[in-house]
């Protein structure tokens, strides 16, 4: 049951996110009417969201701790991706079973099940806190 716009904070906000976010994946392909207006919802909550964050005051030190645990969190990534270019023979022309083209594509999936896109944009936004907003 979502709250009435005034009185939901920025918690509560991504509370509903999260479960407008299961409502859409449990849906059946055919339900064109319902994701549509759960995309909606989901915009405007989005909107919400960015006000919210907009009026908080930003807590430095704990921005400061999730940005090192996230640099922490791409690091271990990195290491878990395969090296296309020692996997293709180091630039050789070799026919190799395990390509280089190969190792981009499981790389991609790697990507994808560790979450690199959502880590890559969480530390551009939380730089882009640190570096514009005053101290607090």
């Amino acid at each position: 049951m979502p709250l009435a716009w005034g009185t939901m904070d920025l918690d509560q906000v991504f509370q509903e996110m999260g479960r407008i976010a299961d409502r859409l994946a449990a849906l059946p392909d055919e339900a064109f009417t319902e994701r549509l207006e759960l995309r909606q919802r989901q915009e405007q909550l989005r909107v919400t969201a960015s006000d919210l964050s907009a009026q908080a005051p930003v807590d430095r030190h704990a921005l400061q701790a999730e940005l090192e645990h996230l640099l922490g969190r791409w690091d271990a990534l990195q290491k878990e991706r395969i090296d296309v270019v020692a996997q293709s023979g180091g630039g050789s022309q070799g026919g190799d079973a395990f390509s280089g083209a190969h190792a981009v594509r499981v790389n991609l999936q790697i990507d994808a099940a560790r979450g690199r896109d959502q880590i890559e944009s969480r530390i551009a936004e939380i730089r882009r806190l640190l570096e514009s907003k005053p101290k607090t």
